[in-house]
This record gives C-alpha cells, sequence and structure tokens, in this order.
C-alpha cells in the first residue's frame, strides 16, 4: 500500500485478439516455472574471474588460488535521497484490523516484526523521511528489545493508538495524525499468513543506511577490505537446528582456505549494536536457519551466507532479505527430493519437531557452494544437480 499522496494505478493494456489467446498446457507452465529457478540457482554460484581487478563488488571479485582475500573493495555510497514532503512527519501505521489475534505473538518475535518495521524503514529512505519518521502501532503490540533497538537507531517516534474501529479511517489511516503528515500502511499479511517471498527492502542501499546507524564504514574496512584475511564466520545455535558436525565443517573449510580467518560464536550478543557489528565483518556466514540471521540487514554488499536446513524443514524467509541486503543467499538442504514439497506436506508436530533436530550435512556438500561462490572452484551443471537435486 502507499500512502494517501502516492497512491498508484495499473493500466491494463487490451488488445483485440486477446480473447484468441490459446490456453497454456499445464506441464508448460510448469516447465518454464523450472527453467526459471534453474537459471537463479545458476547466477546464485556463477564462478568469478579471477584475473579481473577488483572494480565493483557487486560485479566481479579478484581472489588468488590459495590466497583469498576480502570480498569488499570498498563500500558503496549512499544515494542521494528524495526531497523530503515540506519536512513533514511520516508516519508507518502498524495495525491488526482483520488480522488473527497471533499476530501479536508473530510481532513480539523480531524476525517476523523484521518484516514490518523493515519495509517501512525502505518508505521512510525514500521519501527522505528518515530525521522525520514515527511509527503508529496498535495498542496491543509490543516492540521486543531487537526491535525496540532498532527503531530507536532508526530514531524514529513511537506513538500508540487504542481501537482500530474508531481510531483509523476506512483506509487504515491514523485519525489523530494531522492531514497535513503522511501516513503509510505496510502490507500487514506479510505476518501472518506469511508470504512465500517478502519484499523487506526496495533498495540494498536502505540496509547500509541502517547499517551506518549501528557501525560507521572505517570502522568495517578496518577489520576486511583490502590487506586483511577473508573473513568467515560461522554460527552454532544450542537450543535447536544444532549442528552435529559443526568442528568438522570448520576444519574442513580452513584446510581449503588456509589463509582465511574462521571465527565461530553461539550468537549470545546482549545487543543489536554487537550483532550489527558481527555480520557487517564478515564476508562469508555459515550458519542453520534461525532468527539470528535477520541480521544480514547489517551485512556488506556481496556478503555470501549460507543457511542449513535440518530434513524436513525448509522455510526461505530470510533469504529475500539476504539478496535485498546486497548478499548472496545459498542453502543447504537434504538431497534427493524437493524440500519445498517435504516441508509443506509434512504435519505441524512433525516440521516443529524437524526444527528443533540436532543434524549433520555431508562436510563436501557445505564447503563446495561456498567455494563456488567465492570463485575458489568452478561449478558446473552437473556438479550443481549433485549438490541440489535434479529439480534445481
Amino acid at each position: 500500500m502507499f500512502p494517501r499522496s502516492h497512491q498508484r494505478s495499473r493500466i491494463l493494456n487490451k488488445t483485440s485478439n486477446a480473447s484468441r489467446r490459446k490456453h497454456v498446457p499445464l506441464d508448460k507452465i510448469l516447465l518454464a516455472i523450472g527453467m526459471f529457478f534453474l537459471g537463479y540457482q545458476i547466477r546464485s554460484f556463477q564462478s568469478i574471474d579471477k584475473n579481473t581487478p577488483v572494480s565493483d563488488i557487486s560485479n566481479q571479485v579478484s581472489i588468488p588460488k590459495q590466497q583469498p582475500v576480502n570480498l569488499i573493495s570498498s563500500i558503496p555510497k549512499e544515494p542521494t535521497r528524495h526531497v523530503p514532503i515540506q519536512n513533514k512527519k511520516h508516519w508507518c501505521v502498524i495495525a491488526l484490523k482483520q488480522l488473527p489475534n497471533n499476530t501479536r505473538k508473530y510481532f513480539q518475535h523480531f524476525p517476523h516484526a523484521a518484516e514490518i518495521l523493515l519495509p517501512c524503514w525502505s518508505w521512510f529512505m525514500e521519501q527522505g523521511a528518515t530525521d522525520n519518521c514515527g511509527f503508529a502501532l496498535h495498542y496491543s503490540l509490543e516492540l521486543s528489545s531487537w526491535s525496540q533497538q532498532l527503531v530507536d537507531a532508526m530514531g524514529c517516534k513511537v506513538q500508540k493508538f487504542m481501537n482500530p474501529k474508531t481510531d483509523l479511517d476506512e483506509q487504515g489511516y491514523v485519525k489523530a495524525i494531522p492531514d497535513d503528515e503522511v501516513q503509510y500502511t505496510p502490507n500487514m499479511y506479510l505476518l501472518r499468513p506469511r508470504l512465500e517471498y517478502i519484499r523487506y527492502l526496495n533498495d540494498a542501499s536502505h540496509a547500509h543506511a541502517l547499517r551506518r546507524k549501528f557501525i560507521s564504514d572505517d570502522e568495517i574496512l578496518s577489520k576486511k577490505g583490502p590487506g586483511t584475511r577473508l573473513q568467515i564466520g560461522m554460527i552454532q545455535r544450542l537450543a535447536s537446528r544444532t549442528i552435529g558436525n559443526f568442528d568438522e565443517i570448520q576444519q574442513a573449510l580452513q584446510k581449503e582456505l588456509p589463509d582465511a580467518d574462521i571465527i565461530t560464536t553461539n550468537f549470545e550478543f546482549h545487543t543489536v549494536l554487537e550483532q550489527a557489528e558481527w555480520f557487517a565483518t564478515k564476508d562469508v556466514i555459515i550458519a542453520a536457519h534461525g532468527a539470528a540471521l535477520t541480521n544480514a540487514v547489517f551485512i556488506t554488499e556481496g556478503t555470501i551466507i549460507m543457511q542449513l536446513y535440518p530434513p524436513k524443514y525448509f522455510w526461505q524467509s530470510l533469504d529475500p532479505l539476504i539478496e535485498q541486503s546486497g548478499g548472496r543467499a545459498i542453502q543447504w538442504y537434504e538431497k534427493g527430493q524437493n524440500p519445498i514439497v517435504v516441508s509443506a506436506t509434512i504435519d505441524k508436530e512433525g516440521f516443529d519437531a524437524a526444527g528443533k533436530a540436532t543434524f549433520s550435512p555431508p562436510v563436501d556438500e557445505v564447503i563446495l557452494p561456498v567455494l563456488y561462490s567465492l570463485g575458489e572452484k568452478k561449478a558446473s551443471l552437473k556438479l550443481l544437480e549433485k549438490l541440489y537435486g535434479h529439480f534445481v
């Protein structure tokens, strides 16, 4: 949705022969979808030309054999923002109108709250309103510690309203907010039911601007960049989705990349600042899928993040955030069957149990995609099929 003064309309072009269009067989549609995802995966694992000098981190990275260097050569500067609309206050209205009651619980879990807070930040950026922003929340919605620290870093005011039936107009805007201030209502249906593809941010520069609220470019470049070693971070969860062969994967990765620094953590940081600094100063991150990866919003351009999924548990909610923040999302999942189909057809009890299980992915199936993404090894269609299954 868009603010009152920025409603967009779609013009549907009608053609005279529209009624004569032929029905497309289902098998051709499925084939087209399959070809699209094949192309997507191939692009995700293209080898990088090692002879090309570092110029644009989003396009090429130079990595000499057995001498891995940091992926980042420079940090893209923030683009010129739009001119604010007469310096008016901009509000992101987060309501619960016509949504299930347990949406409150979803919002209190920060990875789900990020699905709403980050689109609001992206809108503030586009409107040039990051210095004059606010969140209007339904009184029953509570910000978690992570969400509150994020909003504080944004510099946005928080205001609550009581009753959506009386306090909101038909468009979902807060009546108490003056007409000369701009309001925006994000798509709350991203919370529940959650969509397969989530639009967190409209541009990677919006993520980078938010990252600078926590850590400066100079501080990042002092820890990674030209003249420093490749920085690889590995996260080991303790309560659920624990990686059983974590140490084995670390040792194998170090053997393949002897000149890289591998930093391991249980990610028991107490502040968003600590979490942001950890993510911002890594070139490669390997972790089981989980809430900690919401901090991918703080990565720099070109960071590779590999998520590991336990068998029968596959939920790609964070891949869009990684890529919309300028990173590269890659995954490991059990081979032999389509993980989306398997996780979608299992009952809730089985899915929840799978999400808590300790699992040990084959070491080479974790290491190789990382090496392909770094350009240390070249991927072929056969190798990709072996890693990801024939349905790729």
